[in-house]
């Protein structure tokens, strides 16, 4: 696959989600690189794309933008038309964006997605550069970094984890990469829970304490 400056540049990522009892913990680092350089420590790689769901981006950031302009205009429309989407028509629709792109130009977009939500009960999916999307029952990770946070969250995870619970072992899965992994860092994580009530960023400074322990 031939790489664009887009597609080179801007990467270094770890996203996290997880699922807990009566919800969905999103998470991220904040640094994007540019090359080796690190561009921007104060990067936004979650996204609320719905009133009960949110988005994660890992690969060229160019790409994402560009999915992610599609996915919340559409979501919107779904919502005046229809009512509020299901986490898995979000999946369908990121899906055959990502599918059509590469059978009609054999090139792919640059990344690797998390949709977490809430609809009927939590739901995480993971959805691959050619829209390949699998559902997530206890958790997912993306980027760069995700090798070590599989560490963790393997190690760690358990069944009816609660959503604090599930925070704090975001995070530190996350710090776990930014460690051992130089393309991964920034100056926080940034953090969403997603429930019932709808999403719900955490506060920077609480996120910031979490990481402190690790």
């Amino acid at each position: 696959m031939i790489m664009t400056d887009e597609h080179q540049h801007k990467k270094g990522t770890t996203t996290v989600g997880i699922i807990c009892k009566g919800g969905v913990v999103l998470a991220a680092d904040q640094l994007a690189n540019y090359g080796g350089f690190k561009a921007n420590t104060d990067a936004r790689k979650l996204h609320k794309i719905a009133n009960n769901m949110a988005f994660t981006i890992a690969g060229g950031v160019g790409d994402n933008q560009a999915i992610l302009r599609v996915l919340e205009a559409q979501l919107r429309l779904y919502e005046l038309e229809v009512g509020q989407p299901t986490v898995k028509a979000a999946v369908t629709l990121l899906s055959n964006m990502l599918s059509d792109k590469y059978q009609y130009t054999y090139h792919p977009f640059s990344v690797h997605n998390l949709i977490g939500g809430f609809d009927t009960e939590p739901r995480l999916y993971s959805i691959d550069l050619v829209g390949g999307a699998s559902p997530e029952t206890k958790f997912s990770s993306t980027g760069t970094g995700m090798v070590v946070s599989y560490g963790i969250l393997d190690a760690e995870y358990k069944v009816g984890i609660s959503v604090d619970d599930g925070i704090k072992l975001a995070v530190k899965s996350i710090v776990a990469a930014r460690k051992r992994i130089s393309s991964v860092g920034g100056d926080n994580i940034t953090v969403f829970k997603i429930t019932a009530k709808g999403v719900e960023e955490i506060a920077p400074n609480k996120s910031l304490a979490i990481a402190k322990n690790y």
